[in-house]
């Protein structure tokens, strides 16, 4: 018997028509009279949930939804910190109410990553349940979801990069073994499209290969059939989904491919293939053939291509595709690259270093210089030559300012936000990010209340990006007011004992630094402009940030950059746009007093005397 489902929608009622062969039944679905599921609470620690990896956060259990009709439902679990599901993140789905839907901490981890959210800090997460009416084989897109009551808690994230869903390539190569694969990454989090760069190794002389989307023969056993095509190093093929399939053979020429995968097609698509990945700059002469021995080994767990070198003098390079057959330089975004295209990226200090490229998602290439990873093993692990003879604790007469304060409900005040000298030796100190609540207080401490400064009265607040001169040695507590509320930075300056929360600021290559710590700026209420609070010494690319991150409460993307057809120049303004590319002196480096007038989204660069 064959059931078919009708769903119309005349204003507000919808009537669901199921007919059988045998008879024909008409039901009255009404919308209003359905309900939602109800979200249990997450019992709350004391203090905030502090996520681990290999852990369950939660197992989120609720009530069953009811359309009033009869049907198979898919409940789905987000995660988002906006109130509202604005850049909600699924966390799972289940065809039933009886389980509940279990978290781990790598899942959750990961949306909170995707949010923008600091590692290491507390932040408030919202969770819902949503129920979807299902037909066969997929969701009744005219009929809306069933949301669930809202229900938060407090989680800390921790320090991890980004894991993104992967299907196993597997052969070969790899000894047959999943516990050895390569892995193909769905960096747009759809599991619907995957990318990612195969090695099949220097000495393979067998090709064959499948694609599986677990690390079994049990979720998915792509290989290839009749109807496949069997060109060498065809630029598509489709795959078959049945364990009697035979291994992927066409692509045998290059030692690593880039491949893209579509599961719902079973579209295998090669993308580039390729022999070797290696550096050149003026460390090495440039060297584009034999004689350049920098040549990058792949970490198979991620993809990515490393290698550690010694450089002596600052300079620049590029890394190049089999001995110069593509060159790869500076590109869009952060730390991007462009494949055959680009300038020289710049290296501004000399040092020992671990590059590292990414050529994953060969759209979006990236990639990032390491002095804490140089010499160690890939994949973490201790340091394969320990010091043996470690240098001892800090010397105890260098400043050592942190924040503490109730916030996230750490009543006895034992937690504390530690404060970094930037640009270093200029007395000015930037807290790391905390999570401001309003009625929130706290004070500035030295060296674990060895001195404390605070405010002149009880309660009062900072401003952002203007000076709050009346601190005051012990001094009262500061107050959190509601406007405050959100991720926020703490800048104190010990030259004049002012301090204030941190507003715009200068990232990049400044200073010494390589995106890691914000220059801040200081507001002109009057003016309408920010000025840098010492002058900014420019090594290299860079941007201004909003509150010392890349996303917010308050701006989605709240960095600036260059607009489109602007570009670096002294003494005249830059034009920039929200989002917009690095700012990059090229050989215009040096140190300079920056004015952002906000209004007209203009920066101005006067070198400093």
């Amino acid at each position: 018997m064959k059931k078919l489902l009708t769903i119309i929608f005349p204003v507000l009622m919808a009537v669901l028509a199921l007919a059988s062969c045998a008879e024909k039944e008409i039901v009255v679905y009404t919308p209003e009279n359905a309900v939602a599921p109800v979200l249990d609470a997450i019992p709350e620690p004391d203090g905030s949930y502090v996520l681990v990896d290999g852990e369950t956060f939660a197992t989120l259990t609720f009530s069953a939804a009811d359309f009033g009709v009869k049907t198979a439902v898919r409940y789905t679990a987000y995660a988002d910190i906006d109130e509202n599901f604005s850049s909600k993140k699924s966390l799972g789905n289940v065809p039933t109410d009886t389980a509940g839907i279990t978290v781990s901490g790598l899942t959750l981890n990961n949306a909170l990553i995707s949010l923008g959210c600091e590692p290491l800090q507390p932040v408030q997460v919202y969770f819902r349940i949503e129920a979807e009416m299902m037909g066969e084989s997929s969701t009744v897109g005219t009929v809306a979801a069933l949301i669930s009551n809202t229900v938060s808690a407090s989680v800390t994230p921790y320090n991890a990069e980004k894991v993104y869903p992967a299907v196993y390539v597997i052969g070969a190569f790899c000894g047959w073994d999943h516990t050895q694969t390569a892995f193909l990454f769905s960096y747009a989090e759809d599991e619907e499209n995957y990318t990612g760069v195969v090695d099949f190794g220097a000495e393979c002389a067998d090709y064959g290969f499948k694609i599986t989307g677990a690390a079994n023969w049990d979720n998915g056993n792509w290989g290839t059939g009749d109807m496949t095509s069997t060109d060498p190093e065809a630029p598509s093929i489709t795959l078959w989904d049945d364990g009697g399939s035979g291994n992927i053979t066409n692509y045998s020429s290059f030692r690593y491919y880039n491949f893209h995968f579509v599961k719902s097609s079973l579209t295998l698509n090669m993308i580039k293939g390729f022999n070797s990945v290696k550096v050149a700059g003026d460390f090495n002469g440039w060297a584009a053939d034999d004689s350049n021995t920098d040549e990058m080994a792949q970490i198979r767990s991620n993809g990515k291509f490393y290698i550690d070198l010694d450089i002596t003098a600052a300079g620049s390079f590029k890394f190049i595709l089999d001995n110069g057959g593509t060159w790869i330089g500076t590109g869009e975004g952060e730390n991007g690259v462009g494949i055959g295209s680009g300038d020289n990226i710049q290296i501004a200090e000399p040092g020992q270093y671990r590059f590292y490229l990414d050529l994953n998602d060969w759209d979006n290439p990236t990639y990032s210089l390491s002095t804490a990873d140089y010499g160690k093993p890939v994949g973490g692990g201790d340091d394969p030559d320990p010091d043996p003879d470690p240098d001892p604790d800090p010397d105890p007469d260098e400043p050592v300012w942190g924040i503490k304060g109730d916030f996230d409900g750490d009543t006895g005040w034992a937690n504390e936000y530690v404060m970094t000298e930037f640009p270093a030796g200029s007395g000015i100190w930037v807290s790391a990010p905390i999570n401001f609540a309003e009625g929130n207080q706290f004070k500035i401490q030295y060296n674990n209340w060895e001195a404390e400064i605070g405010a002149a009265a009880a309660g009062d607040t900072l401003s952002t990006g203007v000076v709050y001169q009346g601190l005051t040695s012990g001094g009262s507590n500061f107050g959190v007011s509601a406007s405050q509320a959100g991720l926020r930075k703490v800048v104190l300056n010990t030259n004049d004992n002012t301090v204030y929360i941190l507003g715009w600021g200068v990232i990049g290559a400044v200073a010494g630094d390589s995106w890691g710590n914000d220059l801040p700026m200081l507001y002109d209420a009057a003016a309408g402009t920010w000025t840098s609070a010492v002058p900014a010494e420019i090594q290299g690319e860079f941007k201004l940030r909003w509150a010392g991150q890349w996303s917010t409460s308050e701006t989605t993307v709240p960095d600036r950059g260059l607009a489109d057809g602007a570009s670096f120049a002294v003494g005249a303004p830059i034009s920039l746009k929200q989002g917009g590319g690095n700012i990059n002196p090229g050989e215009n480096v040096g140190t300079y007093n920056m004015v952002y007038d906000a209004a007209n989204e203009t920066l101005t660069l006067t070198a400093a005397e």
